[in-house]
């Protein structure tokens, strides 16, 4: 069964971590990450980073060890940058210690789910959320993390996540992450197409490196993982069943030859559940012959749903310094070949860390899709979803909560504005167009004004927008981070 490899190969990763940290004491040991969609400031200080230091990132969590060795290299250049992100790391340097708390509040009336928070619906509701860290040893750690949200009023259940929550063991080359960890399979800030953080975290086994790896003169980051969904209907021989839940196997691998260069390729696999049998084999098959093991397999033979991209980011530099970041992806292949992806997404954004002032960033970016994402003849009645909501893109959700998959458009547009008195202006806005004329354009703008506040912040919010419904919505929110 494949439960029985995976075992093995969890128990090989364990050892090969614990004897690397025992024999090479050179080497640095795990490395906490930041939280993905929870400090929107200190993100954008961290792509400011990428920008100006060439600090590799096409995925996230980013890695606090490579964001220590990359901040190095700013020292001089960029003084205001590194003095903000050397204070605001300043948790995650202790062996023992918190390192994120936020409690709020949020008034709302629509059941929407909200972009990229994890599931949560934009009704009335208060919120926690928690980050800590246990720095046990160089080669081990533990790490908890807590999202909950308490609706009020509402009939949706309260929503309680263990995000952040994890046993790390390993290396710089070979960290092996047990838990609750975010992925963020995507170089940009608003939408990632494959895997984002939209619905719930769901338990997960993944390998990866938190410093990059120089081999032939070229800098390499690779991630492993394997996590499982939420329990959902799967065909298998004429008939749905739910007595197991299937589960998502990644790959990504990235380079950089330059160090204005990045490039990767990432595949995911959805496979399992229901009464479907599954073995090493199955995932074998699917990853060298995906028009085999799915397109042109009948549905009891199919391995399951594969989705992949190619990505390409590019930092400028210059009196107005700038990244280019374009991704290809594919729900399917495309005429009977491997190599060619079918279904196309394509995205493309722009990033200015310096947008012609020191204190104002912005970031613009656009997605174009086809018909037929999230959706799979074997998953036809969820697709890929975990706990019903949309596992990449923001903006199918509304498509997938009506049986549909068409193609469709979206963009996205962020500034920053941090004011002398380090008081920060933040405007967030999207908007998505869908081809089914049933479903109307829609859109959404939000104003954050974030106050320091002893050591945290205090931070007001302002949310309107239009569904595709057409119905109008407006939301406030207050909240006390540390």
């Amino acid at each position: 069964m494949l439960r029985t490899y995976l075992h093995r190969l969890y128990c090989c990763a364990f050892f090969l971590a614990f004897f690397s940290a025992a024999h090479a004491s050179h080497a640095q040991g795990v490395s906490p990450y930041l939280p993905i969609k929870l400090s929107p400031i200190l993100e954008n200080e961290i792509e400011r980073l990428a920008n100006v230091s060439g600090m590799p990132q096409l995925t996230k969590p980013y890695s606090v060890a490579m964001i220590y060795e990359y901040l190095e290299k700013i020292h001089y250049s960029h003084p205001r940058l590194y003095s903000r992100l050397t204070a605001s790391l300043k948790p995650y340097a202790d062996r023992f210690s918190i390192t994120h708390v936020e409690v709020g509040v949020l008034s709302g009336d629509t059941a929407r789910v909200m972009p990229n928070e994890r599931g949560v619906r934009a009704e009335n509701q208060a919120f926690v959320n928690f980050r800590g860290q246990w720095q046990m040893a160089d080669w081990f750690a533990v790490y908890a993390g807590m999202n909950a949200t308490s609706y009020q009023g509402s009939d949706y259940e309260d929503l309680i996540q263990a995000s952040g929550s994890m046993l790390s063991i390993g290396v710089e080359w070979a960290q092996l992450d047990i838990g609750y960890k975010d992925f963020w399979l995507s170089p940009f800030q608003g939408s990632a197409q494959l895997l984002s953080t939209n619905a719930e975290t769901m338990p997960s086994v993944s390998l990866s490196n938190n410093l990059p790896i120089e081999f032939l003169g070229v800098r390499w980051q690779y991630l492993g993982f394997l996590t499982q969904m939420s329990r959902q209907p799967v065909k298998y021989r004429g008939v749905y069943g739910d007595d197991e839940k299937p589960l998502i196997a990644g790959l990504h691998l990235s380079m950089q030859p330059t160090d204005w260069w990045s490039i990767g390729a990432t595949r995911v696999f959805q496979f399992g559940g229901g009464e479907r049998p599954v073995d090493l084999g199955t995932l074998v098959r699917a990853f060298f012959d995906p028009r085999g093991a799915d397109n042109d397999a009948s549905s009891d033979e199919q391995a399951g749903n594969q989705i992949a991209s190619l990505v390409s980011k590019i930092n400028f530099d210059g009196s107005v310094p700038f990244s280019f970041a374009l991704e290809l992806a594919g729900e399917d292949t495309s005429n009977n070949k491997n190599y060619q992806l079918g279904n196309t997404a394509v995205t493309a954004g722009l990033y200015f860390p310096y947008f012609f002032s020191r204190s104002i960033s912005m970031t613009a970016e656009y997605s174009d899709w086809q018909k037929a994402w999230y959706t799979n003849g074997v998953y036809d009645q969820k697709g890929y979803t975990n706990e019903s909501v949309v596992l990449g893109h923001w903006a199918m959700q509304p498509q997938r909560e009506r049986g549909l998959a068409e193609a469709g458009t979206s963009y996205y547009l962020s500034t920053q504005w941090q004011r002398e008195n380090d008081h920060i202006v933040s405007l967030v806005a999207r908007t998505a167009e869908h081809e089914p004329e049933t479903l109307k354009s829609s859109w959404e703008a939000e104003i954050e004004y974030v106050v320091p506040w002893h050591s945290g912040t205090l931070t007001f919010s302002v949310n309107s927008g239009k569904d595709v419904l057409g119905n109008s919505y407006d939301q406030l929110g207050f909240a006390l981070g540390y």
